[in-house]
């Protein structure tokens, strides 16, 4: 990814940006009225600790999760808030609830159907190519299924009304894909031969989404998955030269550029299919790498980027025997100052920033009024 240089008016535009957050009378003039969100576990918001059986190395269901904001956990791998209620927030919505609770909880302004460890493609591609996935896997064509099982029970018929007021978040889907293909050991050069399918089932994902009157859909890419502990604990490297200057694996924030690189081409081609729907994409990875370009800044601690807040120890604060929520396990007193929360999720504070950019990134694409100067923070 290429570096910037802002100019001094734009730096501090860009940090008053990123520092604030609003709700939607401030921030936007649209009408979006209820918010659909797909995905794993970046997205989810309690639908996998609702499944039987689930086995979680991150037990997302007990404490420290959740301590920040909710001071309870709630299912969402983080210790406080995700990208998707900053979204929700930011158009004046609730925070979604999870599809799977049936605790007679509201939905009547969005639905979060997204599942940790959840994958792009089906099981059974995985499975022809000795690629494991959870036995609970809920992949991005059973969650379509989820959407519009739920719509049916819903308004039937006369759902087109809803979705021409809807956001649909698509979720970051691929992340779980190669990262099993990775921990598995398959080689690179096999992996992104995985990354054509993965980027059709997407777009498959969102022509569907437009068939049932979708008109705005974001489509995030993926994370720099060197910049997670988990990554960096899982693939070390002795050579020096392998890691960037914020301790990121530069081999695998290629691998997760090469994928954004495609997804936001082919993005690029069904908007032309479908001009008049709003298809945005989400440079999630872009604006993690602003955060840790302008960490000091931001309030997060520059000598553990890279480390996870709650963790089992070793050189992240992270290991494949010990999660976190286990009883061996504690979380840093100071979340607010790191970016990776258990080593493959961030932290609320990490979101919140993310969140910032992203939103007022995109508003503007959907028709809706943003603050600020998005210009600024598109440019990295």
């Amino acid at each position: 990814m290429a570096s910037i240089s802002l100019p001094n008016f734009s730096f501090f535009l860009l940090l008053i940006t990123l520092s604030f957050y609003s709700s939607c009378d401030a921030l936007t003039k649209c009408c979006i009225t209820s918010l659909f969100q797909l995905g794993d576990s970046i997205a989810d918001a309690g639908n996998v600790i609702r499944i039987p059986g689930a086995s979680l190395l991150a037990r997302a269901y007990g404490p420290p999760y959740g301590e920040t904001f909710f001071n309870k956990p709630t299912g969402r791998f983080s210790d406080g808030r995700i990208i998707a209620d900053y979204i929700a927030s930011s158009l004046n919505l609730p925070f979604l609830n999870a599809y799977l609770d049936k605790s007679g909880v509201s939905f009547s302004q969005g639905v979060n159907f997204a599942v940790a460890g959840a994958t792009a493609m089906n099981t059974s591609f995985l499975a022809e190519r000795n690629v494991g996935v959870v036995p609970y896997n809920v992949p991005l064509p059973t969650q379509l299924e989820w959407l519009k099982s739920h719509l049916q029970s819903t308004c039937g018929i006369h759902c087109k009304p809803t979705l021409r007021n809807s956001l649909i978040v698509l979720g970051e889907f691929g992340g779980v894909d190669y990262w099993n293909s990775f921990s598995q050991n398959k080689a690179e050069t096999e992996i992104r031969t995985y990354v054509p399918f993965i980027i059709d089932g997407i777009l498959n994902a969102v022509r569907e989404l437009i068939q049932l009157g979708s008109t705005r859909i974001l489509v995030p890419g993926v994370f720099p998955f060197g910049c997670l502990s988990a990554y960096l604990t899982r693939f070390p490297d002795t050579n020096p030269n392998a890691y960037d200057q914020y301790g990121c694996l530069r081999s695998y924030n290629r691998f997760a550029t090469y994928h954004n690189i495609e997804l936001k081409r082919a993005l690029e081609n069904i908007q032309c299919e479908f001009p008049h729907i709003n298809i945005v994409y989400g440079d999630y990875y872009g604006a993690f790498r602003t955060i840790f370009r302008f960490a000091p800044w931001l309030g997060f601690n520059p000598s553990t980027l890279v480390s996870a807040c709650c963790g089992g120890g070793g050189r992240y604060n992270f290991n494949f025997s010990a999660g976190c929520g286990s009883p061996s396990v504690s979380a840093c007193p100071n979340p607010a100052q790191y970016v990776n929360w258990d080593g493959l999720h961030l932290t609320d504070e990490a979101y919140r920033r993310i969140s910032n950019i992203i939103i007022n990134n995109m508003l503007p694409k959907f028709g809706c009024y943003g603050f600020g100067d998005s210009s600024v923070l598109s440019s990295y």
